[in-house]
Formats: C-alpha cells, structure tokens, sequence
C-alpha cells in the first residue's frame, strides 16, 4: 500500500513548514492588587475572585489563593461551596506585595460559552477566622461580554473598591487562549511563565538558536536559523562564501570560527594536501644502491 503525503506533509516538504493557525477566543483578563483588612493574620491572607450573571447567579470562580483557611471567604464559599475546586491559583499569600492576575475564557462550570450580557466581577480577601462577608475586604466590578472589547482601569485606594488596589479589566471577544494552562493551536507554551526566555548556544555559528515569538502571546520559542549571507565577523564562512567576500573564511576560521561547508579557507586545504602529497611520495621513492 502506497503512503499517502497529506496537505501538511506536503506542504512540509515543499515549502517548508506551515505556521500554525492562532486560534481567536474570546478571553477576560483582570489583575489588581490587595490591601489588608488588619485581621489576627495579616499581612497573610486568602483571596477568591469569581463571576456571577447580571441576576446575581454564580458562573465561576476564576481565581483562589487559599488553602486550609478558605472557609473564611465567607461570602465566596456561599456562593461557589467550600468543595469548589475550580481555579486554584495558589495557597495563602504572606503578604500583598504582588499583583495578582486571573484569566477566564468565559465558559461556565461545564465548559459552556456564556451568552453576550453584563457580568459581575466579585472580589473577598480575608485576613482572619471571619464568620461573616461583612468582615472582609469586597470588591465588585462589572464588564459587558459582546463584540466589542471592554477595557476598564481602575486605580482605587485601600477604603474604596473593597481594598482592591489598580483593578485592570480586559474583555476582548478575539483574543488568543493564551495563560489558560493549555498549549492551544498556534501557540508553543502556556502558561507565559512557562516559555522560554532565552535559547542554548547551538555550538554552530552558521547555525544559531534565535527566541521568536513573545511569551505574552504564548508563542516563544526557540528556532534555529541557517546563516546564508557572507557577513564579516559574524564567526560564520556560509556555504559559497569565501575569503575574498567573508573574513569569517579562510586562515584559522574555518578550524575555530564553528564556520559551515564554505568554499572559503580553499587555499589553506589545497595546501595541506599539496604537503601531504609531497610527503607520501618522498616516503615511497626508492633509496639509492
């Protein structure tokens, strides 16, 4: 039985690989920061952020940092139940110095898309055994899910918004499904904290690894390109480069440089083997009686 070449694989060999289509998704992205509410534990604290519909009705969590004191989000646990095991994000933090961030590709408990309307950001952070919602810090914000984008800042101080501190909401209905912990179509890592930053020397200056992409769009990687110019000083003697078009050919480089299969550093082998020659013939011409 024949083998059968796919578009792809065809596509592959003939005009070298196809970039990937980048799928567009609709996407929320929120970051802020925090203030404490000067409970028994402060400065460490636990945080919930989820979503609810315009009537009220809870659709998901899409952030936690609580562990074993997650009890006390109070109004979080009565809305999404203390079993809730959606968005993870991490345990209780030390402190508020960092600025969290969460991101929801806007699809309830079951994976459904939720339709077009206003939602409802909801924000508690604790900082003590809290028996009631009313003895922690309470944020709420609102976004349109629709067409268009809705981009809101909002700087905020520690005795309004609920203690939620510079609250960036970004709805943005064809945005990649980058930092969903899932390395979608189009994109080479995810989330960005895990793509790579910098790449290995390749050990071949004709054959570099060079980063492309951006971890912001989860498409960092790490690629190796093959040098074909005659560029001086670049260490690489490129194939059909010589020392008359390269500087980098011809002399030592071609021993040391990590150059390529250039023509370059001809004269230095055609030497060589000139010596070599000569040497070997010296070595078999009979002595004399």
């Amino acid at each position: 039985m024949r083998p059968v070449l796919t578009f792809s694989l065809l596509a592959t060999l003939g005009m070298g690989v196809v970039a990937p289509v980048v799928t567009a998704e609709p996407s929320l992205t929120v970051s802020f920061k925090t203030s404490q509410v000067g409970g028994t534990y402060a400065p460490a604290n636990v945080v919930a952020v989820w979503i609810q519909d315009a009537q009220g009705t809870f659709i998901k969590t899409i952030g936690r940092w609580a562990d074993i004191r997650k009890n006390h989000l109070v109004l979080w646990q009565a809305k999404a139940g203390l079993n809730d095991v959606d968005a993870v994000s991490g345990a209780t933090r030390a402190n508020h110095a960092d600025t969290l961030m969460v991101t929801w590709d806007v699809k309830d408990k079951l994976g459904a898309l939720v339709p077009d309307g206003v939602y409802t950001i909801k924000m508690e952070l604790a900082d003590s055994d809290t028996v009631a919602s009313g003895q922690n810090n309470q944020g709420v914000f609102t976004f349109t899910k629709g067409p268009t984008i809705d981009m809101q800042t909002i700087a905020g101080a520690p005795n309004i918004n609920g203690g939620f501190l510079n609250v960036a909401i970004k709805y943005d209905p064809n945005a990649n499904a980058c930092n969903n912990n899932v390395v979608d179509p189009g994109e080479t890592c995810d989330p960005p904290g895990s793509c790579p930053v910098d790449c290995a020397p390749s050990g071949d200056a004709c054959a570099p690894n060079e980063l492309t992409g951006s971890a912001v769009t989860c498409t960092a990687a790490c690629t190796t390109r093959t040098i074909t110019a005659c560029v001086a000083g670049d260490g690489c003697c490129a194939a059909g480069c010589t020392a008359a078009t390269d500087s980098d050919c011809g002399g030592d480089n071609n021993v040391n440089g990590g150059c390529s299969t250039g023509s370059g550093g001809g004269e230095g082998l055609m030497a060589f083997g000139v010596l070599a020659l000569f040497t070997m013939v010296r070595r078999a011409r009979p002595r004399a009686a």
